[in-house]
């Protein structure tokens, strides 16, 4: 899809690019099957609101639909979704997810924030009580799920009491990964009527404080795939030494997120392999092929 129709305060993305217009299946899961085709192993599905996939459609085609769709395709291969709406982000999909093993068990759901009256200035649609039974609504269909979600602070409107409500939320252990971005001020989103009176050193701050509490949740989650088995797509020769070789779990989102080093065994860019984790930090594993 391309664009935006949600007027998040914060976002110039509709200005920019227009409302949410959405392709159509056909086009990519003829663009998936024909990746695949050429041995591609991972595809990623995203948009400005991949939630909201065929919303503008005049018929009932959703998110749920196109990925029944590519489940129909034959083949090894990952899928991934990356930058889900919360609020139009439906039961049908979560189920067709777990239904298909090629699906990773990895969300990328982007939060924003957790305060009620700074999710209200961002106007993002959705409350604190929403995102929490959200969650807690993915978790039941998908239980073994990796957590990715994004938040913003030094948002106009954000004061001390709200940023620690969200320290205090990330802290909590919800999320695998989380990327944090601090305000930035434009003349021409919603938002600027508030000006940008929190200073760049605190949000500089804040954004330091999420990082390094969930710096913590991360490392406690990775300790528990110490001894286990991962499968693995490898990448190829690690970007840090020709020694080693390189991948991903389904749980590790291309780019954005940690990767795992294999420090024994061969492999071939392209393949799927179980690696056995022997160490983990707070981002990336280390482990053997088996």
């Amino acid at each position: 899809a391309e664009g935006c129709s949600n007027m998040c305060s914060f976002c110039n993305i509709p200005l920019l690019r227009g409302n949410f217009s959405s392709r159509s299946i056909n086009s990519i899961v003829n663009e998936v099957k024909n990746l695949i085709e050429k041995g591609v192993k991972e595809i990623n599905l995203i948009s400005q609101d991949t939630s909201s996939y065929g919303a503008d459609f005049n018929n009932i085609v959703g998110l749920a639909t196109l990925l029944k769709n590519i489940s129909k395709i034959e083949g090894d291969f990952w899928i991934r979704l990356f930058y889900c709406y919360p609020n139009t982000f439906t039961e049908e999909v979560m189920e067709v997810i777990a239904s298909d093993r090629r699906f990773c068990k990895y969300l990328d759901m982007p939060f924003q924030h957790i305060n009620n009256q700074v999710l209200k200035a961002m106007n993002r649609k959705i409350n604190r009580v929403q995102i929490e039974n959200k969650i807690l609504d993915v978790q039941k269909y998908l239980p073994d799920l990796a957590w990715r979600t994004t938040f913003i602070v030094g948002f106009p409107t954000e004061t001390n009491e709200h940023f620690h409500e969200l320290l205090e939320f990330v802290s909590a252990g919800h999320f695998q990964h989380v990327g944090v971005f601090s305000y930035s001020h434009e003349d021409n989103i919603r938002s600027a009527k508030w000006g940008d009176p929190v200073p760049n050193s605190l949000k500089h701050e804040r954004r330091n404080q999420l990082m390094e509490a969930q710096q913590k949740v991360s490392r406690k989650k990775n300790k528990s795939w110490i001894g286990k088995q991962l499968k693995v797509l490898v990448d190829g020769l690690s970007e840090e030494s020709d020694l080693l070789l390189q991948g991903r779990s389904e749980f590790q989102g291309p780019e954005v997120d940690g990767i795992v080093y294999i420090n024994e065994g061969e492999a071939r860019p392209g393949t799927f392999h179980s690696v056995e984790i022997s160490e983990v930090y707070d981002y990336d594993l280390v482990g053997r092929i088996v």
